[in-house]
């Protein structure tokens, strides 16, 4: 056993002073970013507590992880006073084997384990997703048109927010590079906005080609911008002070226009309507790859499961041999 774990105050188990290494590891020489650290250090803290008896690294054991799926499938959870929540969904369990798995194949690489556990470990199977991902074009009409009457109101917030909608659905940026972006990233001449890899989830920089409709909108934002006298570098602002839009205001921003359009949307719906719409408009998987800044097509076709077989009888349609 190693108790080297005792010199760190707040690490209760060899297992969790192991862990915190690797979140080093993960920080310092993965650079990986700190909302990806969270989520590895969430799924580590449920296993911690629903496996307690696991403690040290020679407790771990292939068949700890169908027994930990068990458990988790079949706890009840109290939310409120009354509701009673059983269960996670399949999607959930894989995310759950995935990041777990990366740690225990850490432990396996470095020598804190003799055998490896890992190959001898059932993977989940990859959930199926029937439901409609990608936003419909009476959906995305319904958010813009609560923007335009929601705007009638004060012509800065109307000129900010149809920014914000035609950035997401022209762009397929991600939450944190939409609220990361400066005016300096746009380029009107060459119509291409500057995706600098710090604020990017894959740490690479790209640039993305700018949708006529897309520098319209920038175009009339940043004369109500200049209006305003506002100084602020960040390209979004808020609303109340010349400050850069926080994760906070964005969070209303969608609320706001959940409640005015009627459509239940998240961020990260636009960026799956994008993909969809480049390859209903036959655009290669590469191309499709490279402008969502993911590293492998992999990953890509994840966000084109919204495109069912019915939207093949266009183009089979004007088959001719």
């Amino acid at each position: 056993m190693n108790l080297l774990y005792k010199q760190i105050p707040d690490a209760k188990s060899e297992l969790e002073y192991l862990f915190k290494e690797y979140v080093n590891v993960c920080r310092y020489s993965k650079r990986l970013s700190e909302k990806t650290i969270s989520g590895y250090t969430e799924v580590f803290s449920t296993f911690s507590k629903i496996m307690f008896e696991i403690k040290d690294k020679d407790d771990l054991h292939a068949q700890m992880m169908p027994e930990f799926f068990r458990r988790i499938s079949t706890r009840i959870r109290i939310v409120g006073k009354d509701t009673r929540i059983s269960g996670v969904k399949a999607s959930t369990i894989r995310t759950y084997h995935n990041k777990l798995v990366i740690f225990f194949k850490w432990l396996e690489n470095n020598g804190h384990l003799t055998v490896s556990i890992t190959e001898h470990m059932i993977v989940p199977p990859v959930p199926m997703y029937e439901d409609e991902r990608a936003l419909t074009d009476s959906q995305v009409a319904k958010i813009i048109s609560s923007i335009t009457l929601y705007g009638m109101e004060d012509a800065f917030i109307y000129a900010r927010d149809i920014a914000i909608v035609s950035l997401l659905l022209y762009t397929g940026v991600r939450k944190g590079e939409l609220l990361a972006l400066r005016i300096g990233d746009i380029d009107f001449g060459s119509s291409s906005l500057f995706i600098n890899g710090v604020t990017s989830k894959s740490k690479k920089s790209r640039y993305i080609p700018l949708h006529f409709s897309v520098v319209t909108h920038l175009m009339g934002y940043l004369k109500e911008r200049e209006k305003r006298n506002t100084k602020c570098e960040y390209l979004l602002v808020s609303s109340k002070a010349d400050t850069a839009l926080t994760e906070h205001g964005l969070k209303f921003w969608v609320n706001k226009y959940i409640g005015l359009s009627g459509v239940k949307f998240h961020l990260h719906r636009f960026r799956h309507t994008f993909a969809c719409k480049l390859a209903k408009k036959n655009a290669d998987i590469i191309s499709i790859m490279n402008v969502m800044g993911h590293s492998t097509t992999r990953m890509t076709e994840r966000y084109l499961r919204s495109i069912k077989a019915e939207n093949s009888r266009s183009y089979i349609d004007k088959l001719t041999f």
